[in-house]
């Protein structure tokens, strides 16, 4: 094998406070042989995660050839060099902190490696807070090299990082395990993945609530209608709820008429997350298949699908109420697995929000799960063998491999 091949680092770019020092630190937490790699530094400030050295060595440096890069920031000269580099490839992988983009071509054309470039992003005001919080004594300066490092984007647009992940959307322990199973010379063969539709891929909630409170308006109904309305159909509606609630609120039409109504205006109200479909089709590109599972009367939940735009980035749906089985049974995910030609043994995943559903049945099918949280605690049960805050991290999780 040859050096270009036998060596693998990991370069981290992004703005101050984007959580490079956190990420790495997971990093290092799951895998021994990784560790940050200390730039040589010469200047005042921080001294933590540096070699500081003196103008002289700087400039013995440069007169042997051996800065593979350097910057000037924060009134210091930072440097990548070719020994700290030897000595950080003999002890295993090391990780790189960088904010410009030229520096990342820098190292990756002038350092014989196999490297695996990663985007940590957070918005300025997240910068904001977190410098303020640890306590920095710069933080207007964290802020100037914020829109530095935006401007420097800009201005890269041709560079494609290998990955893209957002900290102030992913936890550091999630974006570290896509760090690590993307390494390069770690492939993944192609897995099944299973996913759960509402409140998972779309805001069924988000629907539910915009199509209640447009009935109630239309029929001046008044909001303690709506408020209970909302609860009966905040988790599940089918035509039996309707039977409920036009006896129970003495509603101004037949079930049939609100079902008839229902099905085809949540289906025109109903959106995916921000970022669900690219997400699906990233992890489709990675080999993977995806497979939507959800429970629902198939003409509503496939209406739901189209009009998401979520039918056509998948593999293939599978709807309880076309089976004659709902989640948390076995068959449903059975059928899944089957839907492209695969058998639950063979294993896989089951993303969904809902843990007795996907988590609890999924487990018991055989499945590694990942629950979504939305910022909600662990409501107990068997646990999941991941947690994710958002349909898009748990995809970006499972597509980069995880286990």
């Amino acid at each position: 094998m040859s050096e270009k091949n036998s060596k693998v680092g990991v370069i981290l770019y992004g703005p101050p406070a984007a959580g490079k020092d956190t990420v790495t630190a997971a990093l290092s937490a799951g895998e021994p042989e990784v560790s940050l790699f200390s730039r040589v530094k010469v200047g005042p400030g921080r001294s933590a995660g540096y070699r500081l050295g003196t103008p002289e060595l700087l400039e013995q440096l440069r007169a042997a050839g051996e800065v593979v890069y350097e910057n000037s920031r924060y009134e210091s000269t930072y440097v990548t060099d070719r020994p700290g580099l030897d000595a950080a490839f003999a002890a295993g992988i090391p990780v790189m902190h960088l904010g410009q983009v030229d520096g990342v071509r820098a190292v990756v054309d002038g350092y014989p490696a196999r490297w695996l470039t990663v985007l940590l992003w957070c918005e300025r005001e997240v910068t904001e807070a977190r410098s303020v919080g640890r306590g920095d004594a710069d933080t207007a300066a964290r802020l100037a090299a914020w829109d530095a490092t935006r401007a420097d984007l800009d201005s890269n647009a041709d560079f494609r990082f290998d990955l893209a992940i957002r900290t102030d959307e992913v936890e550091p322990g999630a974006a570290a395990e896509l760090i690590r199973r993307t390494l390069p010379g770690r492939s993944v063969a192609g897995e099944l993945v299973m996913v759960d539709l509402d409140d998972t891929l779309i805001d069924r909630l988000a629907a539910v609530t915009a199509w209640i409170s447009g009935y109630c308006a239309g029929h001046g109904l008044a909001a303690d209608v709506e408020q209970r309305m909302l609860e009966a159909m905040r988790l599940r509606a089918d035509r039996g709820e309707m039977d409920r609630l036009r006896a129970d609120l003495a509603l101004p039409e037949s079930a049939d008429e609100l079902w008839a109504r229902y099905r085809p205006e949540l289906a025109s109200l109903v959106q995916p997350f921000p970022g669900v479909l690219d997400a699906v089709a990233a992890v489709r590109r990675a080999g993977h298949q995806v497979v939507v599972v959800t429970n629902g009367g198939g003409d509503i939940q496939r209406a739901k699908l189209a009009a998401a735009g979520i039918t056509d980035v998948v593999d293939a749906v599978v709807v309880s109420g076309e089976i004659g089985a709902r989640k948390p049974s076995r068959l449903p995910f059975a059928a899944g697995a089957a839907a492209v030609g695969r058998d639950l043994a063979d294993g896989g995943w089951m993303i969904g929000d809902n843990a007795e559903l996907d988590v609890a049945g999924g487990r018991a099918a055989g499945l590694r799960t990942v629950w979504i949280s939305h910022g909600r605690p662990w409501p107990g049960g068997p646990a999941p063998d991941f947690v994710a805050q958002s349909a898009v991290e748990a995809l970006a999780l499972v597509g980069g491999g995880a286990r």
